[in-house]
């Protein structure tokens, strides 16, 4: 899994800016990151859903400042001012706490914008033409005093978990076989806040029957807690089916509730396909599918995750 370089840089489709930021994505591609180039969105939704989404599960940014029109500050000698989109998304990345890259470009004026609140001390550049390499220069440092990583994303993921299940004994005599989901944070630093999963909805591959349940948070392994710390590069499990050891089965969901009404059902043997959620409070939320198939026996239980795209839960 590569690390993700969200790259902030002017393109003015009048002048060089586009084949610039081009070379730049390319030669951070060449290092082995994953570079996403924003563009300009036109719309509040297009922000929403790409700008805003791509900022939440960047690794790294690269700010490129390009110059803009004159100005004229307290009448002294004319400076520029800076590009308005790339401030804004360095703003964003800023308050997401994305470890960033600032490079300027000389007749700017100092400190504008974004770079005169949070302090930055911009490098300076002139020759764009020099531009790439320069970036490529400046990030193979970085990966060489190990302050960033190619191998380490911002992000959480779903799998099964290994082993897929645990048997405990409920009562005497009594064995229970519980199937677990595994959330992994990618990250190599920062620890997952808050962490609670959530069943979004369960579609019956064998009558095509879609039902979305109440929200209510899963049990994870090991704790009664809703919610929890998952540390950097680290693992945590939750609970989602289990069954007494016995025939026929009867697999139940496994939700942090008190009340049956808020206990997703299955509709008795068959092939399902599970939707499940992981929101944190400072990662992105995470969702995936899952397929989980049973027939009378402990046996017959086949569960794996399964291929994208995910349950549209909006239908």
């Amino acid at each position: 899994m590569k690390a993700k370089v969200f790259l902030s840089c002017g393109q003015n489709n009048s002048s060089d800016e586009p084949a610039v930021a081009q070379k730049i994505a390319q030669s951070i591609c060449a290092l082995g990151f994953d570079c996403y180039m924003a563009v300009a969105a036109q719309s509040l939704r297009g922000l929403r859903e790409n700008i805003f989404a791509q900022l939440e599960s960047a690794d790294y940014l690269v700010f490129i400042d390009f110059k803009r029109e004159e100005i004229r500050v307290n009448r002294g000698e004319p400076v520029c001012r800076g590009s308005l989109f790339s401030h804004q998304e360095l703003a964003i990345a800023s308050f997401l706490e994305v470890p960033s890259l600032i490079l300027q470009e000389r007749g700017i004026k100092p400190l504008d914008g974004m770079l005169g609140a949070m302090q930055a001390n911009a490098i300076p550049f002139s020759d764009r033409d020099l531009l790439a390499s320069a970036v490529a220069g400046l990030i193979a440092e970085k990966l060489q005093r190990g302050e960033w990583r190619k191998d380490a994303r911002n992000t959480l993921s779903l799998e099964v978990a290994d082993p897929q299940f645990s048997v405990a004994r409920q009562n005497v005599g009594v064995l229970r076989r519980f199937y677990h989901i595994a959330v992994r944070n990618n990250h190599h630093r920062k620890a997952a806040l808050s962490c609670h999963a959530y069943l979004d909805a369960v579609l019956n591959l064998s009558t095509n029957e879609l039902t979305t349940p109440k929200t209510v948070e899963f049990k994870w392994a090991g704790t009664p807690l809703p919610g929890v710390r998952i540390g950097p590069t680290a693992v945590r499990e939750f609970d989602v089916i289990n069954f007494v050891l016995s025939s026929p089965i009867m697999p139940e969901f496994w939700p942090l509730a008190d009340s049956p009404d808020y206990y997703p059902r299955m509709g008795g043997p068959g092939k399902y396909r599970l939707s499940f959620s992981v929101v944190s409070l400072n990662f992105g939320t995470i969702t995936s599918d899952f397929i989980f198939e049973y027939g009378q026996t402990p046996e017959s239980v086949v569960f794996f995750k399964a291929e994208v795209p995910v349950l549209d839960v909006s239908l």
